[in-house]
């Protein structure tokens, strides 16, 4: 199959809709910066090292297998150099970019509250690869390494505390780098994504994985009973629950909680092997997209705040506390 031609699969196989992404912006609720205006970090990773430290969004660049590769970062006002903090990694959907998911995800804020970094990637063209680089030419899945030895020379990161979250085409490659990232990141968060098929046969993680998985019920892009769609092949996000819980040793019963009058079901698994769990929460009746809170059918859970109170139960060579 020729490139474009794999290119094109590719695109149908993990899609996440310009509406959604238009979405996600138009959903925020208050300013994506808060304590400083953005600016920008250095390209090279010893001058932004020498740089005195810029507070609120700032934008960064490093250049991996020759080629410039964009983030924007988030530092709380409570960032000091001489004390290591969390870092989450989160990664926006197809045709978005890292600054939509900063502005529609409220990430900031929760990172303002409880004192960790945040940092959202660009994807290349607005996308993800989570598969093989043959089939697109962009090495995503080494990339992430590569970001976090950088973010870990510009800022002081807990290497023991960086966690990856992912929405849509995101949360595909979330799926993939728990695979493959076991060794250096603590905690993984897939939203409104679950598991392709062709990856279980090579899905060998290095350790338990702490996974969390947020679906709804009536999602027409990711279908909740996954199959053979014209993009590709899925499992069910039940599926992916299931495949996780087998590579974690989990104990099969959940404990099962209900909120918003049981539009909200949490299934968490926590009995699993080297302290971790895996976790369910079904939005149900709730389409292809990122929770954020408040009021109406699709705001039923603020989803970044769900997603941190999972991270912080979880450190690298530290049991689940939960």
């Amino acid at each position: 199959m020729s490139l474009p031609a794999c290119w094109q699969l590719f695109t149908r196989l993990f899609p996440l809709s310009i509406a959604v992404a238009a979405a996600l912006t138009a959903c925020q609720s208050f300013p994506s910066n808060q304590d400083a205006q953005p600016q920008s970090e250095s390209a090279s990773d010893s001058a932004s090292a020498a740089q005195p430290i810029q507070f609120g969004d700032a934008t960064g660049e490093l250049v991996y297998e020759g080629q410039p590769r964009t983030y924007h970062l988030y530092t709380p006002k409570s960032y000091r150099p001489d004390r290591p903090m969390p870092l989450v990694l989160a990664f926006h959907g197809y045709g978005s970019q890292g600054k939509d998911l900063a502005n529609g995800s409220g990430f900031n804020e929760i990172a303002a509250q409880k004192g960790f970094l945040v940092a959202y990637p660009d994807g290349i063209q607005r996308r993800w690869n989570p598969l093989d680089k043959s089939l697109t030419g962009v090495d995503d899945v080494n990339f992430v390494p590569a970001l976090i030895a950088h973010l870990k020379h510009i800022r002081n990161v807990n290497p023991r505390r960086v966690y990856v979250a992912g929405v849509s085409n995101g949360g595909f490659l979330v799926q993939r780098l728990a695979c493959e990232s076991s060794f250096h990141i603590a905690a993984f968060t897939s939203v409104v994504a679950s598991f392709p098929s062709q990856l279980q046969d090579s899905c060998h993680p290095q350790a338990p994985i702490p996974m969390l998985m947020i679906n709804g019920t009536a999602d027409e892009k990711v279908p909740w009973q996954g199959g053979h769609l014209f993009y590709g092949s899925i499992l069910s996000v039940p599926g992916t629950i299931d495949f996780w819980q087998r590579q974690n040793n989990c104990q099969p019963s959940a404990r099962v909680t209900d909120r918003k009058r049981d539009r909200v079901e949490i299934a968490r698994y926590p009995k699993c092997e080297g302290g971790a769990e895996v976790e369910l929460v079904t939005l149900k009746g709730v389409g292809h997209v990122w929770p954020r809170g408040g009021s109406g059918p699709t705001q039923l859970l603020n989803g970044s705040e769900e997603i941190w109170s999972f991270f912080q139960r979880h450190s690298l060579g530290k049991k689940d506390e939960g």
